[in-house]
């Protein structure tokens, strides 16, 4: 079975839990760049921790999964994008991702439903 990081904009933290929580249901080994606050203000070190994190968890999964709603990413998750590219990483998005600089990065789109068939 394939281990899956999951990235995606904090406007999706809801159903980025979600689907963290229904692929460990399924004993699919699944990480992120960690819990995030929004009570919490954001700082510069706070950022950098998170995202040296989740290249850490980018370089023990199998295939880096973004979860792109109606095509949106962030920064961030497009620095993840390009991290996990060039780690060699299998790329999977959730929807087209509408920059095009990322979306080139791409190698499927796959629905979270179907995630979990792809996995095992």
């Amino acid at each position: 079975m394939k281990s899956v990081y999951i990235g995606g904009s904090r406007k999706f933290f809801n159903e980025l839990e979600k689907l963290v929580q229904i692929l460990n249901n399924v004993d699919i080994k699944v990480a992120t760049a960690g819990k995030w606050d929004k009570n919490q203000k954001d700082t510069f070190e706070s950022e950098k921790n998170a995202l040296l994190r989740a290249f850490k968890e980018i370089d023990d999964a199998d295939i880096t999964y973004i979860f792109a709603s109606k095509g949106y990413i962030g920064k961030t998750v497009a620095m993840e994008i390009a991290y996990a590219f060039a780690r060699n990483k299998e790329i999977i998005s959730s929807n087209e991702i509408e920059e095009f600089s990322a979306r080139a990065l791409i190698s499927k789109i796959v629905s979270p439903e179907k995630l979990i068939e792809y996995c095992k």
